[in-house]
């Protein structure tokens, strides 16, 4: 059953249908009837139709628009008359085509990382190993360098307050000398000779210090114990160069190229605090401790103690001073900027006290003598950010005028090609 209103509406939709429709008014027959005619190899004439409907831009500007587009973004083309100038700011920021592709981390899985840490571990302890056997040849006088500062320390201390003074070797020798020439002594003229290398025979042994150790291998995993630790730092660039290569799948392409410079300048810095802790902080530290020593109280180290003590500052201090390095990743990651790093400031000083705390002996003296440092290599990663961060307004305002001026382009050869057609 239908309505009267479905009649209706039936009637006035077969009316609709059977009127003619004017192409004039209906946009797609006029498409249609361009395309029909360009066919049939009849042009449109001119001024029909030639105003009616919106400029059409043609296939060689789009395309000339979109290499100025990609060019502002980072792209291999710049924009048209400026490709030289676009591509020298592209390669000064580091930030080329290659920061719209994913790194390959977006492609692997949990498992695959995993086999991936596994493969890069194994290699370092490989090339540990190697290390180690290459320096154990060495090992008596490494253990001897590194037993050093202590000793210097004991013979300082020996000098200051000596067993015997030089008034008594002098006094000893004119009595002795008596002694002998009354009992028939040829050669008293050779006696001052003699004192002075009794006295400093005598001082020598006075001043000699010495280590204990109570375990009978404990003398020999020392030299092991060295050993490793040389090796770890002959092969320390090889280290850091499988940590970087683990951590190189989850960066961009432009990226990745910082990895060989990052594990040299890792491993030099690495060893470089090391080499820092040994000459400058030891002694020092070494001196504060066994300055407490005195007639009731008698330092005298355990080795195996005294070696633990050693190692923990020497891969304290190689840590520490990673620390401009770390600052110059996380800014070519764009995560810090050297604004920000200087108004953190005075968290960071709070940060490298607490840090020298813990990597160092519970005192007040070796805390400080790593702490000074640390400051001072933050305020070096403060200029390293200020030079190679992408954060940088200077970056940023390059940035922004290439993207401004590829738009202008863009639009500029738009609206050409629109007057073309008109």
């Amino acid at each position: 059953m239908t309505s009267d209103k479905d009649d209706v509406k039936v009637t006035e939709e077969e009316a609709v249908a059977g009127t003619p429709t004017d192409p004039a008014e209906d946009p797609s027959l006029m498409d249609a009837g361009a395309d029909a005619s360009t066919e049939s190899g009849e042009g449109p004439e001119d001024g029909d139709g030639a105003g009616d409907g919106a400029p059409v831009i043609s296939d060689e500007a789009l395309e000339e628009a979109g290499k100025a587009l990609a060019g502002a973004g980072g792209g291999d083309a710049g924009t048209p008359g400026d490709g030289d100038s676009t591509a020298s700011e592209d390669d000064e920021d580091g930030e080329d085509d290659e920061e719209g592709e994913d790194g390959e981390g977006a492609q692997m899985s949990l498992l695959d990382h995993l086999g991936e840490l596994r493969v890069r571990l194994t290699r370092a302890f490989i090339a540990i190993g190697v290390g180690m056997v290459a320096c154990y040849s060495f090992a008596e006088q490494m253990f001897d360098i590194l037993m050093k500062p202590m000793v210097d320390v004991f013979q300082a201390q020996a000098a200051k307050n000596p067993l015997l003074t030089p008034e008594f070797y002098q006094d000893f020798g004119v009595v002795l000398k008596k002694v002998l020439v009354d009992n028939g002594f040829q050669h008293s003229e050779q006696m001052q000779v003699f004192m002075d290398a009794l006295q400093k025979s005598l001082m020598l042994v006075a001043r000699e210090g010495h280590f204990q150790y109570t375990y009978p291998a404990e003398a020999f995993f020392a030299h092991i114990k060295i050993s490793i630790v040389a090796g770890l730092f002959l092969v320390s660039p090889y280290v850091f160069a499988q940590i970087w290569g683990f951590i190189a799948p989850g960066l961009y392409a432009h990226e990745r190229k910082w990895m060989v410079p990052m594990a040299l300048f890792s491993g030099a810095f690495f060893t470089g605090g090391a080499l820092f802790g040994y000459f400058q902080v030891f002694p020092y530290a070494f001196d504060f401790f066994a300055g407490f020593s005195n007639e009731g109280i008698q330092f005298v180290p355990k080795l195996n103690e005294y070696l633990s003590f050693c190692l923990k500052l020497l891969f304290a201090f190689g840590l520490v001073f990673e620390l401009p390095l770390f600052i110059f990743f996380l800014a070519r990651l764009g995560m810090v900027s050297s604004t920000g790093l200087r108004k953190k400031r005075k968290y960071a000083i709070l940060c490298a006290f607490v840090l020298s705390a813990v990597l160092t002996p519970p005192d007040p003296f070796t805390q400080c003598l790593m702490a000074g440092p640390l400051i001072v290599l933050y305020e070096v990663g403060i200029w390293v950010a200020f030079f190679f961060g992408k954060k940088e307004k200077r970056h940023l305002k390059k940035q922004a005028e290439a993207e401004a001026k590829a738009q202008a382009d863009l639009d500029k050869a738009a609206a050409g090609d629109g007057e073309e057609k008109e």
